[in-house]
């Protein structure tokens, strides 16, 4: 399941059947049915750290950036140890054209996130449309040599464009 870390039993099996029909959607492309179902979860559940995931990346793609953004920012003062809370904050910043504070965001990331391909890759795109190309350049090797993964993204990353040259 997309959502979940970890052991999936320790939730409870309507919570999986939830988050199962949410994966389900969203690879159907069925965003606002996605939703829906996360709705549906019960109060208490809601700041489960696969629920709050869940809900993020429904509402990133439903492009409701400020939500996702707020949602994120709940999560990672919820759950701190979660770093995909800061990630998807930092993209929504970004979405909404508020790279510089996108950026922060990344470079306030505790130093073991800051060990991940992802962060330098997301560093990278958001330097690169704040036009600072140099420090993307460092930031795209650093993913690359961290993940070699993200060598074929970077010619299709339009975030990266301005590195193409």
């Amino acid at each position: 399941m997309l959502y979940l870390t970890g052991d999936p039993n320790q939730l409870n099996p309507d919570l999986q059947r939830s988050l199962h029909a949410v994966d389900g959607y969203l690879y159907l492309g069925m965003h606002t049915e996605a939703l829906k179902e996360l709705n549906g979860i019960n109060v208490a559940e809601q700041v489960e750290i696969a629920v709050l995931r869940a809900r993020i990346r429904v509402l990133l793609h439903l492009k409701r950036w400020k939500e996702a953004e707020s949602l994120s920012e709940k999560g990672t003062q919820l759950h701190p140890d979660e770093n995909e809370f800061m990630v998807q904050r930092a993209f929504a910043l970004h979405q909404q054209h508020r790279g510089n504070e996108a950026v922060g965001v990344l470079l306030a990331a505790p130093d073991w996130i800051r060990r991940t391909g992802i962060l330098h890759y997301n560093l990278a795109c958001y330097e690169a449309k704040l036009g600072d190309l140099g420090t993307a350049r460092q930031c795209i090797r650093t993913a690359v040599k961290m993940n070699a993964a993200f060598k074929k993204n970077i010619r299709k990353d339009p975030d990266l464009e301005r590195l193409w040259n």
